[in-house]
Parts: C-alpha cells; sequence; structure tokens
C-alpha cells in the first residue's frame, strides 16, 4: 500500500509462522521474506494466546532478534482496536514512512484486524477516500474476505468520527494539565 508518496511501504499479511489445522507456514521462510522485502517494523495486532495458540509464541522475539522493530498491540479476533490505539499506530506509521522505514501489519488472517488498520490509515491519510472505497481497495488487495465482521465494518464507517473525537478530547487534556 502507498502512503505519504511512499510507495509499498506499509504491508498487511497473516501470521507469519503459523502452524494451525491445514496451516503450515514455515517461521524460518518468512521472517527471510521479510527481511528481504526490507520490513524494519511490524505492528502485531494478535493476541498472546493466539501466539501460543498458533504455535509461533516466541514470535515478537524472533522479530527482535532479526532487528524488526515490534509494536503490539493486540485486538482479540474478530474486534477492533480502541481508537487509542489506532491513533497510536497512526502516528507510528507516520513517523516509520518519515524515516523510509518500511513497516508490516499484521494480525492471524491479515483480512480482519490488519484490513481494519490499514482502512484508518488510508482514511487518515487520504481524506478523499470515502470508507466504502477503502474497503473495496482492501478487497482488491487481500481478496472478497477482507474486513470479516459487522463490529469491523462499522468502526471502519465510523472512523473519522471517532478521530475527531478523539483529537477534541486529546487538546481538552492537554489543555487541563
Amino acid at each position: 500500500m502507498s502512503f505519504m508518496g511512499c510507495p509499498q511501504s506499509v504491508a498487511l499479511s497473516g501470521l507469519p509462522g503459523c502452524r494451525f489445522r491445514n496451516i503450515y507456514q514455515n517461521l524460518s521462510m518468512d521472517l527471510n521474506k521479510l527481511t528481504d522485502l526490507g520490513i524494519l517494523e511490524v505492528v502485531v495486532l494478535v493476541t498472546k494466546g493466539e501466539l501460543r495458540k498458533y504455535r509461533v509464541p516466541h514470535l515478537m522475539h524472533e522479530y527482535e532478534m532479526r532487528g524488526i522493530a515490534v509494536h503490539h498491540y493486540p485486538v482479540p479476533d474478530g474486534l477492533t482496536p480502541s481508537i487509542e490505539n489506532v491513533m497510536a499506530i497512526v502516528d507510528l506509521v507516520r513517523l516509520a514512512l518519515e524515516k523510509k522505514r518500511k513497516i508490516l501489519i499484521h494480525c492471524m488472517g491479515g483480512l480482519g484486524r490488519a484490513c481494519v488498520m490499514a482502512s484508518c490509515l488510508l482514511q487518515y491519510f487520504d481524506n478523499s477516500l470515502t470508507p466504502d472505497q477503502t474497503i473495496f481497495i482492501l478487497r482488491e488487495l487481500r481478496g472478497a474476505c477482507a474486513v470479516q465482521t459487522v463490529k469491523q465494518y462499522n468502526f471502519i464507517q465510523e472512523f473519522r468520527s471517532y478521530c475527531e473525537a478523539w483529537m477534541d478530547e486529546d487538546i481538552e487534556r492537554s489543555v487541563s494539565r
């Protein structure tokens, strides 16, 4: 995905090294691919319980061992991140792009939580895009299952109003200090 004039700087994916049911990813090969792509930062949206469930309990340590900065914002499957976490991730992505650092955002399948976050980023960085346009873009990139639950769809539709309310609250917090 392209943001702020930085083509192919933000990547979305499923869980590297995932081994569950009929999915048998090779963690070493997945991490080598990320290194080859020049990924220097990763936003992990899965919970620690999911890391254990999908047999990659030490994934965040493996990232760090390869020099990849880890930002963990766990979101239960099917749900959405808090607006505070979304805005923290927006800031992380903005800083990474300013430094010309490639960043990966992933959940388990790369379709639900990661696509919600990507939609929020698209809306934040390109005010001309509607929520539905961002969903269309993500479904073109990730497939028809991108954005998986009604709760996720509704969050995307309301993101800008959540963002405005959060910014108003942030200004009020700053003034009261």
